[in-house]
């Protein structure tokens, strides 16, 4: 009987020993982290892409997009031209928390260019596709993003 209760212990003690590591990585985000406004709003483009139409004649027409911070962190002002066509659009990025970046990147057709933003893993997220259609310029919005919080 003493032998089965010293192993009895044992077996007990080894056990509470064992456990698994039950600790989980959690992220906590200030929301006040990232001000809603800018106090300094640059007036030059944070993002540019330039592509030359190749016009024998109007040597300086092309296909412009270029990105421009408003008063407001979250939110830009996109120009766009083709030739002699214009047209404005505004990019709300959401807010992860970080600064946010926008990019463009050439799309897969001629004269078209893809606006997005980096994420908090520096992936750029695709957002706005700018092209030109049949001389006219158009504008796709090809994801929809969102931030959500939880509370347990």
């Amino acid at each position: 009987m003493k032998k089965l209760s010293i192993l009895f212990i044992t077996a007990t003690i080894l056990s509470c020993n064992n456990q698994e590591s039950t600790e989980k990585e959690i992220t906590i985000i200030n929301n006040d982290t990232i001000p809603e406004l800018r106090t300094d709003v640059n007036s030059k483009p944070v993002a540019n892409f330039t592509q030359n139409t190749g016009d024998a004649l109007n040597k300086d027409w092309a296909f412009r997009v270029r990105v421009y911070e408003t008063s407001k962190t979250f939110r830009f002002v996109m120009k766009i031209q083709f030739e002699e066509l214009e047209a404005v659009d505004t990019l709300i990025i959401p807010n992860l928390h970080i600064q946010p970046v926008v990019e463009l990147q050439p799309g897969k057709e001629k004269f078209s260019c893809i606006a997005g933003f980096k994420d908090r893993e520096q992936k750029f997220r695709e957002y706005k596709k700018v092209s030109v259609e049949n001389n006219q310029l158009k504008i796709t919005t090809l994801k929809h993003y969102g931030v959500y919080a939880t509370t347990k």
